[in-house]
């Protein structure tokens, strides 16, 4: 009976095939819970703030400000924000508790330690925990969910199949790619964020799935929610977000190197609001109570933080806030950075991604306003920084310039700024990173002890098991062997260590020429020691534990060999050399 994997390559044609179909279908799926999503957020929008339900639009009107309903009372969005973050805590803690938080760093954990497992139970629980948790008020966004069901469900797709490694790796980064592309309807952005961000490298045997799954999402979003850019910049407009002269790119240099800072603040600053939160010895429920309280006083002042924010940054981008001051610009941004850090520690679910978008937005407006007033005719409109703004705060805190670059691209639909972003974007990635190793995603995991920074290195080692690269056992010495015989087998032998084993073959420990020098001049010794009197202990693999594990062995023992062994019998053995050809072959077999 063939295996599922052959039965699902034999069906779709062998490996390279299938794995681009089933890309294209993990990312039709992908498409269709993008906009149910989207469309369930719209529908609590509509439901609780009163607003205008439209599937016409990309990103819904998600202002949540109250002014425009005179008949709710004041206090209204307070209580609607507190009751969204005990919702939200209810649904993650009795559900499925990994569903709380970003959802990025967990599909990369995934991606990096499990093989891309991932219960399909947590995406559906993200999705419908999210979708409460923005609609009613708590500053995250929809990337992390969004990325996390298409992960679970690309993951969950290749386990059917019965496939393992690389391959579901790949249907993860899948599901991440069109989930991106779908929301925020940037193909080409969706495709840099799986493979850059999700799957950690530019891998040619990922390449072509991703893709495919990163266009069926696209394409299946557009056909239900329109083909509009996710910021709709009217083209009358799209000549003023521009470089009005060439020394401006000075100026969005000295802007991608501010906002590598930023970046590292807008890190910092999330993670100490999320560890302060976590180190606070009070129940999940006061946890959540406090943090809606918070975000919903925010919103009372400015309405603009609540929920992803998205309208306000269109308005920035297209001149119609020309009447916000700088200082209501910085209060947006800072306030913006404040509630998510408390959306997000109070155990709200959602992405940073949108948050960071915003912040981006506010401060490089912010920053464009400045040079304005210095050099009014000389630079470009206050919503090309901003732009650029977005892009290089995204590519700070994730440490991704090539997925800022394009998704603010095909978000914006505008090529006239592409300079612009590139310069902003690498400056500011190169500083956050000389300054904070980690990104916004990979922060977390580094602190549980989760190192992704080399993780595309040792995923096939970790993959990769002794039992694959083991060889048959080494010549063995019994345990009663007298000395002289063990003296004569090391001199007529190349072996370095010789395995000692009992009757049983049960491994004992190994003896060398060093364990036996000191005894050569003992003549009388030669029929009264045993190889068991002067054998060293050995530390052992067996033949499931990954090749990283034993490397690790190889490494700590300061050895050559290590012997494999299952139920204490000595079944193989194990060398460094086997271990790099092991490795390199499947290196070669994974590009």
């Amino acid at each position: 009976m063939l295996h599922a994997a052959d039965r699902g390559q034999r069906l779709l044609g062998g490996e390279p095939t299938a794995l681009i179909l089933l890309g294209a279908f993990v990312g039709i799926v992908s498409g269709f819970a993008a906009v149910a999503f989207v469309a369930l957020v719209r529908g609590i929008n509509t439901l609780v703030w009163g607003h205008r339900f439209g599937l016409s639009e990309v990103v819904p009107e998600d202002v949540l400000a109250h002014g425009d309903d005179p008949s709710l009372p004041y206090l209204y969005p307070l209580g609607v924000v507190i009751t969204g973050m005990v919702v939200v805590v209810f649904l993650v803690r009795r559900l499925a508790p990994s569903a709380g938080g970003h959802g990025v760093p967990e599909v990369m954990e995934a991606v990096a330690r499990r093989g891309g497992l991932m219960k399909a139970r947590v995406g559906f629980v993200k999705l419908i925990a999210s979708s409460l948790n923005i609609g009613l008020g708590g500053s995250v966004g929809k990337e992390g969910p969004i990325v996390q069901v298409g992960a679970a469900f690309g993951s969950a797709l290749g386990r059917f199949f019965g496939v393992h490694g690389r391959p579901v790796r790949t249907l993860v980064g899948c599901g991440a790619a069109a989930g991106i592309a779908a929301v925020f309807n940037a193909p080409i952005g969706g495709v840099m964020f799986a493979l850059e961000i999700v799957i950690g490298s530019y891998s040619l045997s990922a390449f072509a799935p991703v893709l495919i799954a990163s266009v069926a999402g696209s394409v299946t979003a557009r056909r239900l929610m329109g083909a509009e850019s996710a910021f709709a910049i009217p083209e009358s407009l799209k000549e003023g977000l521009t470089i009005v002269s060439p020394w401006e790119m000075g100026a969005y240099a000295l802007m991608g190197l501010l906002f590598g800072v930023l970046s590292v603040g807008f890190t910092r600053t999330l993670y100490l609001i999320e560890d302060g939160a976590k180190d606070w010895k009070a129940s999940p429920w006061v946890k959540a109570c406090v943090a809606g309280l918070l975000v919903g006083t925010a919103g009372l002042f400015l309405p603009e933080v609540l929920g992803e924010g998205h309208h306000t940054m269109t308005r920035v981008l297209t001149g119609e806030s020309s009447h916000l001051s700088w200082a209501v610009l910085l209060a947006l941004g800072v306030v913006k950075l404040l509630a998510t850090a408390f959306t997000i520690g109070g155990g709200g679910s959602g992405g940073v991604f949108a948050p960071t978008l915003f912040v981006g937005a506010m401060f490089g407006a912010l920053f464009g306003m400045g040079l304005e007033a210095v050099f009014p005719d000389h630079v470009g409109s206050v919503g090309a920084y901003a732009l650029a703004g977005m892009a290089a705060l995204l590519a700070g805190t994730a440490h991704a310039p090539m997925t800022a670059i394009l998704l603010l691209f095909e978000m914006s639909d505008n090529y006239l700024l592409i300079l612009p972003l590139m310069t902003a974007s690498v400056l500011a990635t190169v500083v956050a990173s000389r300054l904070l190793p980690d990104s916004i995603y990979t922060l977390p995991l580094s602190r549980r002890g989760i190192l992704l920074r080399d993780h595309q290195h040792t995923a096939l080692l970790r993959e990769l098991r002794v039992g694959d690269a083991m060889r048959p056992p080494t010549e063995t010495i019994h345990e009663r062997t007298t000395f002289d015989r063990i003296v004569r087998r090391l001199l007529q032998s190349d072996q370095h260590d010789f395995p000692v084993v009992d009757a049983e073959g049960r491994l004992t420990g190994a003896i060398s020429l060093a364990d036996v020098r000191e005894f050569l001049r003992e003549e009388q010794l030669d029929h009264l020691l045993l190889a068991r009197d002067c054998a060293h202990p050995v530390t052992t693999v067996h033949p499931a534990d990954t090749l990283l594990h034993a490397m690790e062995v190889l490494d700590a023992e300061e050895v050559y060999e290590v012997p494999v062994v299952v139920d204490g019998k000595l079944v193989g053995s194990l060398t460094r050399q086997r271990v790099i050809r092991i490795y390199r072959r499947a290196l070669m077999t994974s590009t």
